[in-house]
């Protein structure tokens, strides 16, 4: 940051404007940000435009820690837990098979399950590990895959609870950074233009564009966004009403400020319910 930093200042120095000087250190200063800027800096009102980009930017962060706040333990609760049990099954279990198939005592159905089982894991379990690494390695490369993406985003949508916890994320994702953007100047169809990027690859790039062309032709921002059915009703219904009482940028906010609520509050649930439920099916 401190050499960025030092070569933005040069940059001014030489006559570059801050936005220009920006847009050429993309991995340090996103393109949205630069776009905004460049807003400020045209409407005279710089000032404001990076009170909101750190605004954006602050909110974009609590997101990120609420997701992965509420994720974080449960995960290590299964990855240690899963680790002990394979541990226990592959090396423990067929150790203490031997003794019992030695004794030549007939054993109950739930010990003879788990005796096949660690000699099952304890045969094949290298495999299994090879095929589980192919597969996480063949689900990166399809989600690098545009076309991919968009199936498995379908599926993800279409997966109770955790669909509309992914739609909640992304649309106030978008929201707030359309919010921003409105508020540092910029127009609708270039705030638009800048979401898309922001969003990357995906349905909800895909919606984002749709509106963007749509809003050209001269529909309602609303009916545009409601048109691609993966943003949240909610946000959508908000907007509406923004645009219909000419306050955009404030119902923007409201809905980006509602989202962040409700997907906390999931969390925090989906959390609770985690916690003792890992523990009971790792004993």
């Amino acid at each position: 940051m401190q050499a960025s930093l030092t070569t933005l200042r040069a940059q001014i120095v030489e006559g570059a404007g801050l936005a220009q000087a920006m847009s050429t250190m993309p991995a340090v200063f996103p393109p949205i940000y630069a776009g905004m800027v460049e807003a400020g800096e045209t409407s005279g009102a710089l000032d404001k435009v990076l009170l909101r980009i750190a605004d954006h930017a602050e909110s974009a962060a609590r997101l990120r820690a609420k997701v992965q706040g509420a994720l974080a333990y449960p995960a290590i609760m299964a990855i240690i837990g899963s680790g002990i049990v394979t541990f226990l099954l592959a090396y423990v279990v067929p150790q203490v098979s031997r003794v019992f198939a030695e004794a030549g005592h007939g054993l109950p159905l739930p010990t003879r399950v788990l005796m096949s089982l660690g000699q099952a894991i304890s045969a094949f379990g290298p495999a299994a590990l090879l095929v589980g690494l192919a597969a996480t390695l063949g689900a990166r490369l399809a989600w690098a895959n545009p076309t991919a993406k968009r199936r498995m985003e379908k599926v993800v949508l279409a997966t109770p609870w955790v669909g509309r916890l992914s739609r909640d994320v992304q649309t106030a994702r978008v929201t707030h950074t359309l919010a921003t953007l409105l508020g540092g100047g910029v127009t609708v169809v270039a705030a638009l233009a800048a979401c898309r990027s922001a969003a990357g690859q995906g349905l909800f790039a895909d919606a984002v564009e749709l509106a963007r062309t749509e809003i050209s032709e001269g529909r309602p921002l609303a009916s545009s966004l409601e048109a691609s059915a993966v943003l949240s009703p909610m946000a959508v219904d908000m907007i509406r009403v923004g645009e219909k009482s000419s306050d955009l940028e404030n119902m923007l906010n409201s809905a980006a400020h509602s989202l962040d609520e409700e997907i906390r509050l999931r969390l925090d649930m989906a959390a609770s319910v985690l916690e003792p439920a890992i523990v009971v099916a790792m004993a």
